[in-house]
Formats: C-alpha cells, sequence, structure tokens
C-alpha cells in the first residue's frame, strides 16, 4: 500500500468555481471558510487577462470572500512576472482595466 502524504497546498479556481462574473457560487463562501480552516497553503488561481488583481480582489470582496491580493495569481501575474525576469522590452496590447498589473515594467 503506498503511504499517504499530507495535503500541503491547494489551488482553487476563481471563475465558474467561487463565482460566475458579478455573483458568488452557492455554498462557496462556507467552504472556503472551512478549507482556510485546514493546514493547507491557498492559492487562487485565474486565467483571466480582462482585469488587474487588485479589481478582482475587490469583486471577490463585495461577494464575501475572504481573500487576499498575493493569494491570487493570474495568468497576468505570470506573463508580468516573465517580463521582470527577462528584462526584456515589452509592448503591451491589453485590456486597460489590466495595467496596473504591470506597473514598474520597462516598455
Amino acid at each position: 500500500m503506498a503511504a499517504r502524504r499530507a495535503l500541503k497546498a491547494v489551488l482553487v479556481d476563481l471563475s465558474g468555481t467561487l463565482h460566475v462574473e458579478d455573483s458568488a457560487v452557492p455554498s462557496k463562501q462556507e467552504a472556503l471558510k472551512r478549507l482556510c480552516r485546514a493546514p493547507v497553503t491557498i492559492q487562487f488561481v485565474t486565467n483571466t487577462t480582462k482585469e488587474c488583481k487588485r479589481d478582482l480582489l475587490e469583486r471577490l470582496t463585495k461577494l464575501g470572500f475572504d481573500i487576499v491580493e498575493n493569494e491570487i495569481f493570474t495568468s497576468l501575474t505570470a506573463a508580468g512576472n516573465l517580463l521582470e525576469q527577462k528584462q526584456v522590452w515589452s509592448l503591451l496590447l491589453v485590456d486597460d482595466k489590466a495595467l496596473p498589473d504591470f506597473t514598474g515594467l520597462q516598455g
């Protein structure tokens, strides 16, 4: 029998799992509260490219979710991290609402 390993982290998708547009998925606030009591690291992920983390966090907070900005990792976060790491010139063709996630990059 294989040894059981303790769960160390949980990735929670946002769009369609915790919320759909501006509506919370029923019962997810309570489920998230229970998960937050567990001894695991929680990271919220999404592939949205139309809004910055700050706006996404504001929407989730209004829907009753207790999440902090540094717990959210988006595709914009990944792109910004890569551009910063590679230190390349960037021409950002993104929605204006996404631009705050690229503050400080050359371009």
